[in-house]
């Protein structure tokens, strides 16, 4: 072999290597302890330079990871805004309401370099450092929820309460790890906020939807009713699935939850809807989300009571359909202070409906890709 080609080849398996993700990547996992004064201190231990590079480290290749660590300047200022973002996509909820966190402490740009340089050139990824927080958890508390970075992946977490109890469960990237510490309490008020949060800002799914919905009808008052049947929908299949008539689904409903959002889209499209696009498929529709919605909140549902069930079809509902309303009204609002300024709408709605059809289709297959990876 000439002296080009060997030199060719060298380049090439270089640059290969460079281009893939450094292959000793670990999960981040969480060790978080509750006392008996309801300190809630928990310590998330993670790769720090994929985090800062906003990847999961098995998706964060070593190219990426070495312009960060080489180039001057790169790493001290990814470390300076990372724990901001860190502390910002981190939350804790106590039975649903969201306490204060504290960051008490998080990985320096400097400790992050030395450990790499102290790891060795062959092993210089991951560096697995710590990020230590804490929150005051309300006596009486029944269930804590955990929120983690979504950059972080799937986190193993390990929730102990003193020596009571004691739980171990991966979090997924968006999620909510729950951790019942206690007696549960459900009141009317928080499944009202619950339902509201479900859409705003949780639900951003859920919102476009409903975005879809107002584009496609023909009046304010329409998109209201629309709103209201999917809501009836909604709370038919939570009911159901709560009491135990229908059996909860699994993942595969969230494709299917896309595909409503692509084809609400394509009816603000086409702005001319079939008759039974005004109560048949808002009502279907609603259907499916409670669905969906049911099994996202099956642990939090298991074994709730008949006084309980009330509350919850009353102020979930009544939250959900409150911040349905807000996004049809807020639309609404923008939509005709265009008309005063004598803009053209009825172009934009089919333009926003046509990218929220591709924006719904997108979705689709990235949760059928995701739930065939998983298989």
């Amino acid at each position: 072999m000439s002296f080009a080609r060997s030199l060719l080849l060298a380049a090439f398996l270089l640059l290969t290597a460079s281009l893939q993700a450094h292959p000793e990547w670990r999960e981040a996992y969480c060790i978080g302890v509750i006392d008996d004064e309801y300190i809630f201190d928990f310590k998330v231990k993670f790769d720090a330079p994929s985090y800062y590079v906003g990847k999961h480290p098995k998706e964060a290749t070593i190219k990426e990871l070495d312009a960060l660590m080489y180039e001057p300047g790169r790493l001290a200022a990814a470390a300076a805004q990372a724990p901001k973002d860190f502390l910002r996509g981190t939350r804790v909820y106590a039975d649903g309401v969201s306490v204060p966190l504290e960051l008490i402490g998080f990985p320096t740009a400097a400790e992050v370099q030395t450990l790499s340089k102290q790891q060795g050139e062959a092993d210089r990824y991951p560096v697995i450092m710590t990020a230590r927080l804490r929150a005051k958890i309300p006596r009486e508390t029944g269930i804590v929820e955990v929120v983690y970075p979504e950059a972080l992946g799937a986190v193993i977490t390990n929730l102990r309460r003193g020596m009571d109890s004691q739980v171990l469960m991966t979090v997924a990237p968006g999620e909510k790890g729950l951790f019942k510490i206690g007696e549960v309490h459900f009141t009317l008020s928080g499944f009202l906020r619950e339902g509201f949060e479900h859409v705003i800002p949780d639900g951003w799914d859920h919102g476009l939807f409903m975005l879809a919905m107002m584009l496609a009808a023909a009046s304010v008052g329409e998109a209201l009713r629309r709103s209201l049947i999917f809501t009836l929908g909604h709370a038919i299949t939570l009911t159901l699935v709560v009491t135990g008539t229908v059996p909860l689904v699994g993942s595969w409903i969230e494709p299917i939850i896309a595909a409503t959002i692509a084809l609400g889209g394509y009816l603000a499209y086409r702005q001319k809807p079939a008759p039974t696009a005004f109560v048949a498929v808002p009502l279907v529709f609603g259907l499916i989300h409670g669905l969906g919605f049911a099994a996202a909140a099956a642990d939090k549902l298991q074994g709730i009571g008949p006084a309980d069930l009330a509350k919850l079809l009353l102020g979930f509902n009544v939250g959900v359909e409150a911040a349905q309303a807000a996004i049809i009204l807020t639309t609404a609002g923008i939509l005709y202070a265009l008309s005063k300024a004598r803009l053209e709408t009825s172009a934009l709605r089919r333009i926003l409906g046509l990218l929220i059809a591709i924006a719904g289709t997108a979705i689709m297959a990235v949760r059928i890709w995701s739930l065939g990876k998983g298989a």
